[in-house]
């Protein structure tokens, strides 16, 4: 079976790389173009891409579908077209191409979390399970009807970064039997839009802490957002970025936002229903620091 694999971060590169060791042939790989890194400035591959190229495979490095990438594509054989996390529209003349269905790799339980976010939506929310829908792909976003899906429970050490291991761990454990199970004939079901719900891209904005929210609410951003775009929060004038933080069953009258005290356990602050600690910041230019540091050598900055 001839398969087309389109995607773009590691998190594909790894459900790539299942499939480069399955009896399936890949024939093709699509990925975004080379984008300039905020670290070094020059223009990087993909993870995918970069994975292409130590196994040797066709890519093609895509920022807009003209008819001539269209045409390059359709150059190599397609039973299925397997997407991951791609980041583009895929456009019908390619979703049309498949001999058998173009099937989407989406971290959510459909008709839930359609969109961009879906990993950082379900933290957002606290929920206590997600899971991977191999989703028929259509016109429409993560609309199509739905081959199957896999749950995996969400732990409440769980936050973005683990979460996405996790998916990503059963997505690769799954995803060679679904495929043979859709080429024997296997049908999806349509989403009931009754239940559906949308999340957005994420942006650097969405990590500032609101402590008018309450402390599960805050906990539960700090998880959604770990790594990218990371939680912070403005303190005279300095965005302070928060890399430790946890709730209490402290209580206050204090105003949301204001510092309670700094102690060698952290920064106590008022949130909306009760105190949070954040254990450990990073100020501007400097390095992480943990709470003990912050009480020697910031205490007088933060009271």
């Amino acid at each position: 079976m001839d398969i087309i694999f389109a995607g773009s971060p590691a998190s594909s590169a790894e459900i790539l790389s299942e499939l480069v060791n399955s009896p399936f042939n890949v024939s093709l790989v699509l990925t975004q173009g080379d984008k300039r890194s905020s670290r070094n400035k020059q223009e990087e591959p993909s993870e995918v891409a970069k994975y292409a190229e130590i196994a040797n495979l066709p890519c093609i490095k895509i920022d807009n579908f003209c008819d001539q990438t269209i045409s390059n594509i359709s150059k190599y054989p397609c039973d299925i077209l397997v997407l991951s996390s791609f980041g583009k529209i895929i456009p019908k003349e390619i979703l049309s191409y498949p001999k058998i269905t173009p099937l989407n790799i989406h971290f959510s339980i459909l008709p839930l979390y359609r969109g961009a976010s879906p990993i950082q939506s379900a933290l957002l929310n606290g929920d206590i399970k997600t899971g991977i829908s191999f989703m028929e792909m259509v016109e429409s976003l993560d609309e199509g009807p739905v081959f199957e899906i896999s749950e995996i429970e969400i732990s409440k050490s769980d936050n973005r970064i683990s979460l996405e291991k996790k998916l990503v761990a059963k997505a690769k454990e799954v995803v060679v039997d679904i495929i043979q199970r859709i080429s024997s004939g296997l049908q999806p079901v349509s989403q009931n839009e009754n239940e559906a719900s949308y999340c957005s891209k994420i942006t650097k904005e969405d990590g500032k802490i609101n402590f008018k929210e309450t402390a599960k609410e805050i906990i539960n951003k700090y998880r959604a957002f770990s790594g990218w775009p990371g939680t912070f929060f403005e303190y005279k004038d300095t965005v302070i970025k928060v890399h430790g933080i946890s709730a209490t069953k402290e209580e206050s009258d204090g105003i949301p936002g204001s510092i309670l005290c700094v102690t060698k356990d952290g920064i106590h602050i008022k949130a909306n229903d009760s105190v949070i600690v954040i254990t450990h910041i990073q100020l501007p230019g400097r390095k992480i620091i943990n709470s003990a540091d912050i009480y020697n050598s910031y205490k007088d900055f933060f009271v």
